[in-house]
């Protein structure tokens, strides 16, 4: 398994909308959230810029930033919700995108590194004739609905990034992660029988 290293193409935004200009306490949340954020206090970071939403949802920057300091300290879903807001708000910003295709992708992966046993968890693992297959991970039929369908997603998201901004320099690498995503999802969708569209929408 492999993902991008994300953190070097994900930003952390300074609050530059006019809007806020004159918001101080907005401002200094973003400002004290930045300062956690650099010394690797992600929980310091999120809780700063949770305030700064319940004083102003509308600001593009705190939402964005609050989808990174969630990326950050792991919680992918909660990650996803922000950039899908941070994007309602400004649809053309390329980072958005790329930023909610790494949340996207590592929720997606984080069925793979769970240490199940599988004994314990009763994992129904198929019978499958592929020995390319037969070396993947074996998780759970939902597991692999899961990680199918949040792929998927992150491949959209990789893809609409490269669309707003078609001359950048991660350009190879993206399209390289773009192709991995692909195959593993079709790898996992095949060991696990998804190809009814039920299955795959679940």
């Amino acid at each position: 398994m492999r993902k991008l290293t994300l953190f070097l193409a994900i930003l952390f935004v300074s609050v530059l909308c006019s809007a806020c200009i004159n918001n101080v306490a907005v401002q200094e949340l973003n400002n004290k959230a930045r300062e956690y954020m650099q010394k690797g206090d992600f929980q310091g970071a999120i809780s700063r810029l949770e305030s700064s939403v319940d004083l102003d949802g509308t600001i593009f920057e705190t939402r964005y930033n609050l989808g990174v300091a969630y990326i950050s300290a792991e919680e992918y879903k909660k990650a996803q919700e922000q950039l899908k807001e941070a994007i309602k708000i400004k649809p053309d910003f390329a980072d958005s995108y790329y930023s909610l295709a790494v949340a996207q992708e590592s929720d997606a992966l984080s069925v793979l590194e769970d240490d199940k046993d599988d004994e314990d968890s009763n994992v129904e693992v198929p019978v499958v004739s592929d020995d390319e297959l037969s070396d993947l991970k074996n998780i759970t039929k939902q597991d692999a609905i899961h990680l199918v369908n949040l792929t998927n997603e992150a491949v959209n998201s990789y893809e609409k990034y490269l669309q707003l901004k078609p001359d950048t320099q991660d350009r190879a690498d993206v399209e390289a992660q773009i192709n991995y995503l692909k195959e593993t999802a079709s790898k996992y969708a095949q060991k696990y029988d998804l190809t009814d569209e039920e299955d795959a929408a679940q």
